[in-house]
């Protein structure tokens, strides 16, 4: 009997979630949340893998979620290119978790408080970034977007001075308002097409006289530049490398 590994696709973002609730049960045993996150992702590398190999002859996978149809339910959708885009993600989540923990640098901001949140944080944003990559349809797409902001928020100001702070709270601000932004055009789309279904809208969308089609395409980049623009704010947060001194 062949498996088909599309079936297990909800599991990309379950397993993070799972992971992050296990992880935070043993809020003060910060050596249970390492094995119990790099462990997480792990599994989460090898589905993905599957998931990869089953969808690399091409064309996509949806999977419905409760059995509602598309387009009034919540559809998970897996081609190639977001199979590829998963493995790559979660590798390199991997890598820099597991870079972190060797360095210390994991649990740097968790040693001033007295649970140690670092872990459980970390595996939401995985589990945003997949559901992100595996919506089908645009509100799955802001709620995976919120996700993994949320998540980001925690891990940017972790431990932080005074200048991470204020660099944080710029950051959010600005992801709040393009946050906004952008669930307000969904709300325009849906009132447009009738659908925030992305394979509906594919149909529904050449429907649409040219100036709709103009107005909706920039009120989805003007919140794609706001994030963009974010991203200086987040730089503010990190904290600087310093290098040797000269020989």
């Amino acid at each position: 009997m062949q498996t088909n590994f599309v079936e297990l696709l909800p599991l990309a973002v379950l397993l993070p979630f799972f992971g992050a609730g296990l992880a935070f049960a043993f809020f003060r045993q910060r050596t249970t949340q390492r094995a119990i996150t790099i462990g997480t992702l792990v599994l989460t590398v090898v589905l993905e893998i599957a998931l990869l190999a089953e969808t690399w002859d091409g064309g996509a996978h949806a999977v419905h979620l409760a059995g509602w149809p598309a387009p009034f339910g919540i559809s998970m959708v897996i081609d190639r290119f977001s199979a590829l885009m998963l493995v790559v993600s979660s590798i390199i989540t991997l890598a820099v978790l597991l870079y972190a923990v060797g360095q210390g640098a994991a649990e740097e901001g968790d040693d001033a408080g007295p649970v140690s949140i670092f872990y459980p944080t970390y595996l939401i944003l995985v589990a945003g970034v997949s559901n992100a990559f595996l919506a089908g349809d645009l509100f799955n797409l802001y709620v995976g977007f919120e996700i993994f902001l949320t998540a980001s928020y925690v891990l940017l100001t972790l431990g932080g001075g005074e200048s991470r702070i204020r660099a944080g709270v710029t950051y959010v601000v600005v992801s709040v308002i393009s946050s906004m932004l952008f669930l307000i055009t969904i709300g325009v789309v849906y009132a447009a097409t009738g659908t925030v279904n992305m394979a509906d809208l594919a149909l529904k969308l050449g429907d649409l006289d040219g100036d709709m089609q103009l107005l909706l395409h920039v009120m989805l980049l003007v919140p794609s530049a706001s994030r963009r623009r974010s991203s200086r704010w987040r730089s503010g947060c990190r904290t600087p490398t310093r290098l040797p001194p000269p020989r």
